[in-house]
């Protein structure tokens, strides 16, 4: 979900005698994520019920898009040249503008101010041109106005009109938009209001949008009502990139829908769009996505946001998503984005035909990821964690926050009047002030994905979804994060079933962690009933079970050869085929004196290591003797040799079993080699065998990148107020750590995006990880390791904490019981110290068996 946080602007243009009130909005304009749907089968192959090419190539066909070679009966001629002082102001008259070039006045209010009931037709080649000078085409908040055949472009200076239109500046009701180009303005370049219609354009290359739309919202209602978008081509827009200039606005792309109740959006070409194809956001109700053939845009091809009763059917969704997914990897970049918005029968369904988000008999094809369907625990009504600051849900009174007092800072409630915070945690107020994903299905649908075709990086590339994500920072509000995942999960009626698909698809529940189509298709999640699975099933990996050996392999398993071990003093050394732990051989370590023995290695200043989490490790049986108990002894060394610590294990008596004996440490920062030695007392004649000898990294349960940064920030993922990504800038161990870069001075906090985490067991464990100050002076820092069991039920929760901080790397180091029943833990990280621009470093955070 992006943030967004707009405030209202009320701007009065003055020209010419006229006073114009343009729609600049901010605090109204903003949002969130969602999707629908149901099916009815697919149609033979050979007759797919989507489109197989673009239904509405219009941009350049001049057969389409010229109008009448002469005036129609009545109308008025508008010669081509400057008409800045044509009289426009004939209610109810058609104007036809003759070929050639149509300008305005030589300033930015020049402008044509449309009045009721009037006609403006442009005969072939007629051409409306801005003169990047002037802002708006048409404007004027009147009804049942007619523009087509025109081209209208070149309204703008550069970076004008942002988030406004250049044609229907004022969202007028009734007008009707067709066969024209609309191209190369600032801002988008056509805005539309209650029962317009739009079809048969090109809206291309526009700043912003191909269309938007704003009016004023209104108390209990929807502000646009039954609007068409039919048969248009929306392409290259956004060409001002409004996302890289005003951080966070999901403000861009094909078009965008706001707090509409009934469109029907209908055989469109929307492609090569720089942001999100077709995006409806906040409050939008009674939606229909029918015949589109949406490809190749940055960001999703479909945005459904905190809305409500869609159906999107019988589309061609592909190559989308390919920008967006690769920047913004803590989230799915999918072809269609279902966020905090379902099926409600409380509200209209007369346009999608059900109360219920729908989604069927659509081709997905080559997208970043499919279906993600999404809720935001601190996402509601009130909350500052929605970004649609201004407005609340259709079911409570009042539907719109007090503009007076407001308070923006999270995580406060916005108004501390309004009962989605003073009876927030009573009903009907708890139900009702979320905006829930729920009543959705997607079914009959196809989904291709070919991860050799599209760009992918991170966790979320080839997955459908369904989970929700959070943070349970918020004293007053009555949802909790693990609440929501299991409402969005298993209680809101949300199905995947009959859906065919194709290549290495995962699925993702809870936080966002991926699991295989069996496990999806599984108790407890029950999805895909009925559909099939043509590739690879993929799911997570398991955990680690072997460790990372500093010792090569026949100094540890004598399986080739003595390796590095000599004889040192009282004692003879000899690889041995009489004994073996594993394999068929062993040390043999005969005593020669009693006062004491040692084994060396061949190979000072020992073998290559690095600073970090190591185990040490090694199996003993009796030969002959009583009381023997082996030593290893670790020294290790920096890169001059000199010793920076000593660490040692050893063995409980010998008896003619096989025992084994480990334990975990800590490198020290700066180890570049291990000396290993073998020491022991025991009298002539004694003798004894060790195997398996171990001097290695501990078996870690996050994967490398997660634990350090090697590579990428591996499943860490942005939670709030902070981001967190892998960097080469500093490290305890390897070439890279984890750095956290706080963005709010109220504490801050990153987690993993693979819920519930990562598969572990139980047993006694060690958790630690090394942390340091980068800018500022974020003094403490804590790592929270919740483990849940087989059925994704939390069973105990343990905090790592990390105080005084400095810029010299420390150590946090704890010892815990991971309970009975573990098979996943899930880390989040947080603190309450830091203010925007402060960052931490983070490195080696090692989940590890302590005995194992």
């Amino acid at each position: 979900m992006r943030l967004k946080d707009r405030q209202t602007l009320s701007t009065s243009l003055k020209t010419a005698g006229r006073r114009i009130e343009p729609l600049v909005l901010r605090a109204f304009f903003v949002a969130g994520l969602a999707f629908p749907m149901q099916g009815s089968g697919l149609a033979q192959a050979e007759t797919p019920p989507w489109p197989t090419t673009p239904p509405a190539q219009i941009c350049g066909n001049t057969e389409l898009l010229s109008g009448p070679n002469t005036p129609p009966e009545g109308a008025v001629t508008v010669p081509a040249g400057d008409n800045s002082g044509f009289n426009f102001n004939q209610p109810g008259a058609t104007f036809w503008f003759e070929s050639g070039v149509h300008t305005l006045a030589n300033d930015i209010y020049g402008q044509i101010v449309a009045r009721a009931n009037t006609t403006y037709i442009g005969a072939p080649g007629a051409i409306i041109d801005g003169q990047n000078l002037n802002l708006y085409a048409f404007t004027g908040d009147v009804q049942n106005v007619t523009i087509k055949y025109l081209t209208i472009k070149n309204f703008g200076r550069g970076l004008d009109n942002n988030n406004e239109g250049v044609v229907n500046h004022d969202s007028g009701a009734g007008w009707t938009v067709e066969y024209n180009t609309i191209s190369d303005n600032d801002g988008a370049g056509v805005f539309l209001g209650t029962n317009n219609i739009v079809r048969y354009n090109c809206l291309k290359n526009n700043g912003q949008y191909g269309f938007s739309m704003f009016k004023m919202p209104v108390e209990g209602d929807s502000a646009i009502k039954n609007i068409v978008l039919d048969h248009n081509e929306i392409t290259g827009n956004n060409t001002d990139d409004w996302e890289s200039r005003i951080e966070g606005c999901g403000c861009t792309g094909g078009g965008k829908f706001w707090d509409v109740n009934g469109a029907r959006v209908t055989n469109n070409w929307v492609h090569d769009n720089r942001g999100t194809g077709l995006w409806a956001d906040t409050n939008n109700i009674d939606f229909l996505f029918e015949g589109n053939y949406i490809e190749n845009n940055d960001g999703e091809g479909i945005w459904y946001e905190i809305s409500y009763n869609a159906t999107i059917r019988k589309n061609t969704i592909r190559r989308n998503a390919w920008v967006s997914g690769n920047r913004n990897l803590g989230s799915p970049g999918p072809a269609i984005y279902l966020s905090e918005s379902g099926g409600d029968s409380r509200l209209a369904s007369t346009v999608s035909g059900a109360p219920k988000i729908r989604i069927y008999d659509n081709s997905f094809e080559d997208n970043f990821s499919g279906v993600s369907i999404y809720e935001n625990a601190n996402r509601f009504c009130n909350s500052n964690g929605n970004t649609s600051k201004g407005y609340c849900t259709p079911f409570i009174t009042p539907t719109l926050i007090p503009q007076e007092p407001r308070n923006y800072d999270y995580p406060n409630p916005i108004s501390d009047t309004h009962p989605c915070y003073t009876q927030v945690a009573t009903e009907p107020y708890k139900t009702d002030c979320r905006w829930h994903s729920k009543n959705i299905e997607v079914n009959n649908n196809e989904f291709h994905f070919d991860n050799t075709v599209v760009p992918c990086a991170g966790t979320y590339c080839g997955v459908q979804a369904l989970y929700a994500t959070g943070a349970d920072n918020m004293s007053w509000s009555p949802y909790t994060v693990s609440g929501v995942q299991n409402d969005v999960m298993f209680k809101n009626n949300n199905k995947f079933h009959d859906n065919k698909y194709f290549g290495n698809w995962r699925f993702a529940k809870g936080f966002g962690e991926t699991v295989g189509f069996g496990t999806w298709q599984s108790a407890p999640y029950a999805q895909e009933a009925g559909s099939t699975m043509d590739g690879d099933t993929g799911g997570t990996p398991l955990p680690p079970t072997s460790v990372a050996n500093h010792l090569d392999a026949d100094t540890s398993t004598l399986e080739g050869s003595v390796g590095q071990w000599r004889d040192w003093y009282s004692e003879a050394v000899a690889r041995s085929s009489e004994e073996a732990h594993t394999g068929t051989h062993s040390l043999r370590v005969d005593v020669k004196d009693s006062r004491g023995w040692g084994v060396g290695l061949a190979n000072w200043p020992g073998f290559a290591t690095t600073p970090g989490v190591k185990t040490l490790s090694l199996w003993g049986k009796l030969g002959a003797g009583t009381a023997l108990t082996p030593k290893m002894i670790v020294k290790w060394l920096d890169a001059s040799h000199a010793v920076l610590q000593t660490h040692e294990v050893t063995l409980p008596a010998l008896t003619a079993t096989w025992q084994k004996v480990s334990t975990v440490v800590d490198a020290p920062a700066g180890a570049s080699t291990a000396l290993v030695y073998l020491t022991g007392s025991g009298n002539a004649g004694d003798y004894f065998y060790l195997d398996d000898m171990v001097v290695g990294d501990a078996p870690n349960t996050l994967d490398a990148a997660s634990a350090g940064g090697e590579g990428s920030a591996g499943q860490w993922q942005d939670w709030y107020s902070a981001s967190i990504s892998a960097t080469p800038q500093d490290a305890y161990r390897g070439t890279g750590s984890l750095l956290v870069n706080v963005a709010a001075p109220w504490g801050w906090g990153v987690q993993l995006a693979n819920w519930p985490g990562f598969a572990t067991t139980a047993g006694n464990k060690r958790i630690s990880y090394v942390a340091k100050q980068g800018s500022g002076a974020i003094s403490n820092v804590t790592v929270r390791v919740k483990w849940f069991n087989g059925n994704q039920e939390l069973v105990q929760t343990d905090l790592v904490p990390l105080n005084n901080l400095t810029t010299s790397w420390q150590r946090a180091v704890s010892n815990v019981a991971a309970p009975s029943g573990a098979a996943n833990a899930y880390l989040d990280i947080y603190s309450n110290s830091g203010g925007a621009g402060d960052s931490l470093y983070l490195d080696d955070i090692v989940i590890t068996d302590i005995s194992y």
